[in-house]
């Protein structure tokens, strides 16, 4: 390895020059330790809450992060009334029971940056942002049909999966009778 050395002018003291390095090496450091800190912090883990692109394979994450335990996924948009409401009732039910897990995939276009920031600013008010996805790059009648071939398209949708993985689709309202009876 090729190293080049600078050397001071003549009469000038390289003590500077000596300790540079390792001032250099120890700020980084530093720095190193307190990103680290910083990431592991509760506020950098709620920062990571975003809207996840939602693709075909992305069902099979979405069960498999769920694995053995009862979650409903409701399917929304931002324009839909009824979409809405529901999410406001998920949102009431999860905080009367918080192991109840909810995954809200919107059919609103990730790729939209005001729609997406504006669906970000309504589940964060609600606090259903953990688990949030939204529709990515391909066709949206691709996507849905990814979620269920016999979907389609019609809003809101929910898909209640029990433990074992099995699922029933609604489609409608989302009412706390409602999640009575799915749960």
């Amino acid at each position: 390895m090729n190293t080049t050395h600078t050397t001071a002018p003549t009469g000038a003291s390289n003590w500077p020059a000596r300790f540079a390095r390792p001032a250099l090496a120890a700020a980084t450091l530093a720095v190193a330790i307190v990103a680290a800190s910083l990431a592991a912090s509760p506020m950098a883990i709620a920062a990571g809450n975003v809207l996840k692109a939602f693709e075909p394979q992305s069902v099979e994450q979405i069960a498999a992060s769920h694995k053995g335990k009862p979650f409903v996924v409701l399917v929304w948009s931002m324009d839909c009334e009824f979409c809405q409401h529901s999410l406001d009732v998920l949102s009431k039910a999860r905080s009367a029971n918080p192991g109840f897990d909810i995954v809200t995939i919107t059919t609103d276009p990730l790729s939209d940056a005001a729609l997406s920031q504006m669906v970000k600013k309504r589940l964060s008010g609600i606090d259903l942002l953990a688990d949030a996805w939204s529709f990515g790059e391909l066709a949206p009648e691709r996507l849905r049909y990814a979620i269920d071939p016999r979907w389609r398209g019609e809003k809101p949708r929910s898909y209640w999966y029990d433990a074992q993985g099995q699922r029933i689709a609604y489609s409608g309202v989302i009412t706390p009778s409602l999640i009575e009876k799915m749960r």
